[in-house]
């Protein structure tokens, strides 16, 4: 019912899915005073151009994220899963791969921790150390550069990035680029030869691959869980709360919500 008119979109819980967002004013304005919107994932990971949450706040709409570290979920724990099915596909053992992660955060962390429980020897690179002797000795005797930068958006492969596709190749030729998120471009890769895996890279801030890749059950759990979230949200609404109000209930009732950090 987007754009169609001005009509108010007769719905209760409204996901931050791909197939739904972005939720700007047009379809915020819409919403019925009982619209909650529970994120499909945990509220650090907020994209401004996905959803217009200060325009909820003035509405009284609440708005939680999802616990991913609830222990039924466990969520992270996939990535270094993820990660090995891509070394898989780019005819990598895993098994004795010598891995750079460059990543920060839980998501190389986790990622880290899965490949060298699986035989590979997997190390952990800031994005800013790319460039700098530290890197580029890790780079030279590695057989995969896996991407995982979930915090920098900034370009990190790239001729305009922190490090050139044509640096890498001339520091090892070899190289396989195992894209899942942060800054790499595709063209420049592609010009430089260097082999990279999948085809398609995504923009910075988006994953090319995400925790679906391994399999349907990671992201059932977390829809289930979001849709937890969105009912305890609805539940608190139907009690005539609204707005923060309603979010504090809805923390208080369900294990897998997830406040903003500064708000609740």
């Amino acid at each position: 019912e987007r754009g169609a008119d001005n009509r108010q979109i007769q719905v209760d819980i409204v996901t931050n899915l791909g197939f739904v967002r972005p939720i700007h004013a047009e379809m915020i304005e819409k919403l019925a005073c009982t619209a909650v919107i529970p994120l499909m994932w945990e509220t650090w990971e907020f994209r401004p151009e996905d959803l217009d949450l200060e325009l909820c706040h003035s509405k009284g709409i609440p708005v939680l994220g999802t616990n991913e570290h609830h222990p039924d979920l466990n969520t992270f724990n996939y990535l270094g899963h993820v990660a090995a099915k891509l070394m898989y596909e780019a005819e990598l053992e895993v098994f004795k791969t010598t891995a750079v992660i460059v990543g920060s955060g839980e998501f190389a962390t986790k990622a880290n921790i899965t490949l060298n429980n699986m035989g590979a020897t997997s190390t952990v690179l800031a994005a800013t150390e790319l460039n700098t002797e530290k890197g580029k000795s890790l780079i030279r005797h590695a057989d995969a550069l896996v991407v995982l930068e979930h915090h920098d958006r900034r370009m990190l492969i790239g001729e305009s990035g922190m490090i050139s596709p044509s640096q890498l190749v001339d520091l090892n030729p070899s190289l396989v680029v195992l894209h899942m998120r942060g800054g790499v471009a595709q063209q420049d890769v592609e010009a430089s030869g260097l082999s990279f895996w999948p085809k398609s890279i995504a923009p910075s801030g988006y994953m090319s691959v995400s925790t679906t890749y391994v399999g349907p059950k990671p992201l059932i759990e977390l829809h289930a869980a979001g849709l937890k979230v969105g009912q305890a949200m609805a539940d608190a609404v139907g009690c005539g709360l609204r707005g923060l109000e309603a979010e504090k209930k809805a923390l208080l009732n369900c294990n897998f919500a997830q406040g903003f950090h500064g708000r609740h």
